[in-house]
């Protein structure tokens, strides 16, 4: 046995003698219960059950501090005592320390906003079929072990304040729970959330996992129309409902971010919209056009065509390209054209859509292939 082996192995025995005196238990039962492959630590290092033990009496909120329990099975100031069944308890706190850092974690300085109840339940449903009830004493209790930012709501409830990003949890909550609507976009999507599906699954399967999740580095990346367009929200007009309006949807998953106008333009044929919300988009678009005149104009999504083979018409044989673009306002098309056959060399686009061709021209001096599109509102302030 080699020493770090040998060092491991030591400190599950002491934590297992630890556990069997702390819950009643046999010292063998407790054994199994730290040997268990759910138990040790899947996106991070294993859980100390001595750990667990000292906070219960070290927490600066939740600890005894060598006085009265201030936790309990059903949550702080509980009178219900822990109930230990002497198989699982173990594992199940481990398995909940393990949800827990899915989380992106929030600073010291941060303000908890997310129940001890809630939470709970949605670890009950993330952790299905592993562990199928969590009380909330043990959510408070696996968070103040993890170090967590804990607060007390105020009032006399066993309820805290867990800190966990909000939307984070309303996306696993969503994701997970019965009857929820799920995200339709990922930007609030836990970074450690796909890696502990996977695995639960193996160490379920009694696999111990080698090697420890690392959590990637966040990259902001660069989304300038998106942070200008949250700014209008508030604004009385209809600029500023639509962003309004937007920004409640990139808050709850509704939809996903929109970097660019292009971007604003897809979601807009995505999500179910009232017939003056078109108006408002290209009102948007025009006017970020001319806050920052460097900005790219837009692009449609294409939505068909290829190339075809030509035989051509004396002079020899070439293709031609036929392709679809959407129209911005949805209801028409973008036809761009390129006739390679000798003697016949043309390339055009063109909008197929009444309503467009009156609100929106192709950007001058761009090749074909290259085109785009400004709102004519843009330049008639030129």
């Amino acid at each position: 046995m080699t020493s770090d082996n040998h060092t491991q192995n030591r400190e599950l025995q002491q934590d297992a003698r630890a556990w069997a005196a702390f819950t009643g238990t046999k010292y063998t039962a407790a054994w199994r219960q730290m040997n268990s492959p759910l138990a040790q630590g899947l996106l991070g290092g294993r859980v100390s059950a001595r750990h667990l033990i000292a906070i219960l009496d070290d927490h600066e909120l939740i600890g005894a501090r060598g006085g009265t329990p201030r936790l309990g099975e059903k949550g702080f100031s509980s009178a219900v005592a822990w109930r230990f069944n002497g198989a699982t308890d173990f594992i199940e706190l481990a398995l909940i320390t393990d949800m827990l850092r899915m989380f992106t974690p929030l600073p010291d300085s941060a303000t908890p906003e997310v129940g001890s109840y809630s939470l709970k339940h949605t670890a009950e449903w993330f952790l299905s079929p592993h562990c199928s009830y969590v009380s909330n004493g043990r959510m408070i209790w696996a968070a103040a072990a993890l170090g967590l930012p804990i607060a007390h709501p105020g009032g006399s409830g066993p309820n805290l304040l867990i800190g966990v990003p909000e939307r984070e949890h309303d996306y696993v909550r969503r994701m997970v729970g019965p009857g929820q609507t799920k995200p339709k976009a990922d930007h609030h999507l836990p970074a450690g959330y796909a890696y502990l599906q996977t695995m639960l699954a193996r160490a379920a399967a009694g696999e111990h996992i080698t090697g420890g999740w690392v959590r990637p580095v966040p990259v902001a990346a660069s989304a300038p129309f998106h942070d200008w367009l949250i700014l209008q929200a508030g604004r009385d007009d209809v600029i500023g409902h639509l962003a309004s309006d937007y920004s409640a949807g990139v808050r709850d998953s509704d939809h996903r971010i929109a970097r660019t106008p292009d971007e604003l333009l897809a979601i807009f044929h995505e999500v179910s919209h009232s017939p003056e919300a078109y108006d408002a988009v290209v009102s948007t678009i025009a006017e970020w056009m001319r806050t920052v005149p460097s900005a790219a104009p837009v692009r449609t999504e294409l939505i068909g065509g290829g190339e075809h083979d030509n035989e051509g018409w004396g002079a020899g044989a070439g293709t031609v390209e036929r392709y679809e673009y959407l129209c911005p306002c949805g209801d028409g098309e973008i036809i761009e054209e390129h006739d390679n056959v000798p003697g016949f060399r043309e390339h055009d686009v063109r909008i197929d859509c009444a309503k467009c061709c009156a609100e929106w021209r192709f950007v001058g001096g761009r090749p074909v292939r290259d085109w785009r599109l400004t709102p004519v509102a843009v330049s008639a302030t030129i």
